[in-house]
């Protein structure tokens, strides 16, 4: 591709979207294969096939309806993965209703600003699990949130407390009732079925609004990318919360009638390693910092691995090394790596098993069917030419049907027409669904390589600037990595009198190596990369060194909080006299 060529690319065109509801597909294939098992949910020891899948979930939602919830309503949901989480998602679509997916580390105030104005009338939540405590905040929650008709617990007999008011309901007593309410005929898949709030490692949650067409889609694509069959066993050990868990895992998963495996309610690695030898699963899902705790456990070697054909690690930055591991260690035959975000219903990108291997692990693939992408100027949204890192934008079906709910400003914000379009060589003002066409402005920094490939270089927040120049933490990350004393690494600008920022790195240990001198480190960064690239400081996670975290600063869905990193940094550096620093 030519330099002096705008950096647009577009997806194939074909195939066309689906245009269907999660109630018609899970009633599909309860016809189809009805024997087929939806969930295997491990830990509480549950089967359940399709056909008891579209029992229970018709039953959920009629019991759902007699207390009002009908199209257009919301329902909240805070558990970890189990089979009431996929009952009750199905439940909502069968109603034209959305399930708000709650992180399940949320305290009482995040639940209460979280959902006042979003105002569900259920509320889907256990009393405890895990290190999870909930009971104390039940009552709470039912007072301070006016418009919840009931809480339905799972699991109420782990209440300690013999009654927490009228507003209490048992999950099963309320499926097994029998109501004679016959569910509505008129849900679109343009309803919003799913409510799903980012990640919160940059700042304040926003909630993406999804419809079924959205995410229907997105499944449906990542389902044919991956060859996916109902043969298939998906071993899911991410949270229900986040997009990788409901759209990437469960939403693949129903569109393909495959299997998913639940090993635990929250991540555990002896548990993953127990479930893909005791079920065979031909799939593994998972984070970066997941797929390195699993082949950190000691049960790894002996664990039974043959079953698994194909895997994808997504969530945070991927270094060369770590997915050639993968790839080849587990071993994950068709590993895929990936790009995409909530707001855009989860992947948009992905590679592709007969991609050259270069492209495979230095890439984040292409664009599905029917997205269009651009690599803008940050500030003036101006298309750059080929090959030159800008800002990620995206057009297509699975920009979020509803916007950031019930926030205008950031909607306008982040969703935006381009005047562009209009011109000679733009890519057209009205979409395939004949609306105008909305771009998505990602927030993400990246550029397409000479085959239109996605090459991610990081988040334009996370950019460091050092003198001027603009540092990319990901490629300083992939070097780290690629040493052997370096199990994973983290890159953050730090503040400097002199220079603006200057780079830190946050580094952990592999088991059984000495730990290498900052001045190692150093040249071997320098080895690869330019000199300003250079960290000038080093942490050691897990160190006994005062102040230096333990673990990795993780969010609930298993991503590194760079913000956490960054307050730890500065805080290590104002013990240091500025002099030192300079």
């Amino acid at each position: 591709m030519l330099s002096n060529q705008p950096s647009i690319v577009y997806g194939p065109s074909a195939p066309i979207p689906v245009s269907m509801t999660f109630g018609d597909l899970l009633s599909y294939h309860a016809q189809h294969r009805p024997d087929n098992h939806a969930i295997i949910s491990h830990h509480q020891n549950i089967r359940l096939t399709y056909s008891q899948l579209e029992e229970r979930s018709t039953s959920l939602a009629k019991a759902f309806s007699s207390y009002n919830v009908s199209r257009g309503d919301t329902v909240a949901i805070m558990l970890g993965s189990r089979t009431e989480y996929i009952e009750t998602f199905f439940a909502c679509a069968k109603l034209g209703a959305s399930l708000v997916l709650l992180n399940f580390a949320f305290v009482l105030e995040e639940i209460v600003d979280t959902l006042t104005p979003i105002a569900p009338k259920l509320l889907v939540m256990t009393p405890s699990f895990g290190k999870f405590q909930y009971e104390n905040i039940l009552l709470k929650l039912s007072k301070m949130l006016p418009s919840l008709q009931a809480v339905v617990l799972v699991d109420p007999y782990k209440l300690k407390a013999q009654s927490l008011g009228d507003k209490m309901v048992s999950y099963e007593v309320l499926l097994k009732q029998n109501f004679a309410t016959s569910l509505p005929g008129n849900v679109s898949p343009h309803d919003i079925v799913n409510i799903q709030f980012t990640s919160g490692s940059t700042g304040t949650p926003k909630a993406a609004a999804l419809s079924h067409y959205n995410i229907m889609n997105c499944g449906k694509n990542i389902s044919a990318q991956m060859s996916i069959s109902d043969k298939d066993r998906v071993c899911l050990p991410v949270p229900l919360f986040h997009s990788f868990g409901l759209i990437i895992g469960i939403c693949t998963s129903t569109w393909s009638g495959s299997t998913i495996v639940f090993p635990s309610e929250t991540f555990d690695a002896d548990a993953v390693l127990k479930c893909i030898e005791g079920y065979r699963c031909t799939g593994i899902y998972g984070v970066t910092t997941m797929f390195i705790e699993e082949m950190k456990n000691p049960k790894f070697a002996c664990t039974d691995r043959s079953s698994l054909k194909f895997g994808i690690m997504a969530g945070s930055a991927m270094p060369q090394d770590l997915l050639e591991k993968v790839a080849t260690s587990f071993p994950v035959p068709r590993l895929y790596t990936n790009w995409g975000m909530t707001e855009l219903s989860s992947i948009t990108t992905m590679t592709h098993h007969s991609d050259p291997t270069p492209n495979r692990l230095h890439t984040a693939g292409r664009l599905f069917p029917n997205f269009i992408g651009k690599i803008v100027e940050p500030n003036t949204g101006r298309v750059l030419p080929w090959g030159q890192k800008g800002e990620i934008v995206i057009s297509g079906y699975g920009v979020m049907g509803g916007g950031y709910l019930r926030n205008p400003s950031k909607t306008a914000e982040a969703m935006r027409q381009h005047v562009e379009d209009l011109e000679p060589h733009g890519v057209g003002p009205v979409d395939s669904e004949g609306n105008l066409r909305t771009w998505m402005h990602t927030g993400d920094e990246g550029y397409f390589d000479k085959d239109g490939y996605f090459v991610i270089t990081g988040r334009i927040k996370d950019i460091i600037i050092r003198g001027g120049e603009n540092i990319s933490p990901v490629e300083i990350e992939a070097r780290l990595s690629s040493h052997g004393a370096i199990v994973q690494a983290s890159v953050v600008g730090v503040p400097n009198a002199r220079l603006g920022e200057e780079i830190a790195a946050f580094v952990e240990l592999t088991n059984g190596h000495a730990k290498p001198t900052d001045e190692e480190l150093q040249k071997w960064v320098r080895a690869s990369l330019s000199r300003f690239k250079t960290p000038k400081h080093f942490w050691w996670i897990g160190s006994p060194q005062h102040g230096v975290p333990r673990e990795w600063p993780k969010t609930a869905s298993g991503k590194l909080r760079k913000p956490d990193l960054r307050e730890v940094a500065k805080e290590l550096l104002e013990e240091v006299p500025e002099r030192a620093r300079l």
